[in-house]
């Protein structure tokens, strides 16, 4: 094991565990869920930990299939970590919570979503029963803590894990490059974004507004641009994760708005690329942006409120880049080597 570059007390930890079986609705080259269900196989087969994604996500016959199949897959592996979250997203907590409790494996579940409250409120005996057979449950928020306790159910802080590779970019001056990351879905509230910019690009004519990401509002967000005549917006579409980077590089300020959340990874990737984040105050997102340390925050919808926050990035040059270099040092602990050790202890239930 000393040639992965482990410390000593990984090393033991590692040679304690055997072989971790991630659970989840994957779907390869995206972000949310799947992106960190990647990016912790990665890590752990670099740590020399055998490990391989079990693929959740498919139509309802199929996922009857899918205990079977576990209970054949899970036979070969010791640790059951499943990544979950409300309403379909959490199949996967049922499915592993059932076989592991056949095969008597350990269970970890890492759970997501900033719609909890809401979910376990509606189905508090349902999430309770399969929560209840977990060795361990982690949360990547104090948000989703909270809301946890608030229903009696005991859980552990693991933030989620950025990519070590971001390079971060020195920003001398600020341009008015603005830049969105979220899927097209009503719940992201891109509208409020595109509002926003048609206000700004009033004042900043030379600002402009790009939007990756894909989705069923797509059409209605176009025909919003195009009915308000609004120029300088930009639609890429969907960008696989490890083709986001040069985006980053080519704008400035990095804008999220929506309506529910719980901990977006693209907004730690934004401080650790050196982008400033300007993001509405829902559900987790106050546990991590600092308002007027690490980025701004706004109240939700409120697209006035971002326009101000977006032309005052571009003015206020000093306070933009002081925000930047306190948001560098807060994306630092999201990363792989400030993390495993407490999740190795996790998996070797020893915390």
């Amino acid at each position: 094991m000393s040639g992965v570059g482990l410390s000593l007390p990984d090393e033991v930890l590692c040679n304690r565990m055997k072989k971790i079986l991630l659970i989840g609705n994957y779907k390869a080259g995206v972000g949310g869920i799947s992106g960190q269900m990647e990016l912790l196989h990665k890590h752990l087969i670099a740590c020399g930990i055998e490990s391989r994604i079990f693929r959740t996500s498919c139509n309802i016959i199929r996922r009857i299939l899918l205990f079977p199949r576990l209970m054949f897959i899970g036979r070969h592996y010791d640790i059951f970590h499943v990544h979950g979250c409300s309403y379909w997203g959490f199949f996967p907590i049922v499915l592993a919570s059932i076989i592991s409790k056949m095969q008597r494996k350990r269970l970890i579940v890492t759970y997501h979503g900033g719609d909890a409250q809401r979910f376990f409120g509606r189905f508090k005996f349902f999430t309770g029963y399969f929560l209840s057979n977990c060795q361990e449950i982690t949360v990547p928020s104090g948000f989703l803590k909270d809301v946890f306790a608030s229903f009696g159910i005991s859980c552990k802080i693991l933030p989620n894990i950025i990519e070590n590779t971001l390079p971060f970019k020195e920003r001398n001056t600020i341009v008015p490059n603005y830049i969105s990351m979220r899927s097209l879905y009503p719940l992201y509230n891109i509208s409020c974004i595109i509002r926003a910019f048609g206000i700004v690009h009033k004042s900043i004519p030379e600002a402009r507004l790009t939007i990756l990401g894909d989705g069923p509002e797509r059409e209605n967000l176009e025909r919003l641009v195009s009915s308000q005549n609004i120029p300088n917006i930009t639609f890429v579409g969907r960008v696989d994760n490890k083709d986001i980077y040069p985006y980053l590089e080519k704008n400035d300020i990095f804008l999220s708005a929506p309506l529910i959340d719980n901990m977006p990874v693209s907004i730690i990737e934004a401080f650790s690329a050196g982008l400033l984040v300007i993001s509405s105050d829902v559900g987790g997102i106050p546990y991590v942006v600092e308002n007027r340390k690490t980025g701004y925050l706004f109240d939700s919808n409120d697209h006035m409120s971002l326009a101000k926050l977006m032309i005052e990035a571009v003015e206020n040059q000093e306070l933009t880049r002081n925000m930047i270099q306190a948001a560098l040092v807060e994306a630092h602990r999201y990363r792989w080597e400030n993390i495993k050790n407490d999740l190795f202890k996790i998996y070797d239930g020893k915390n």
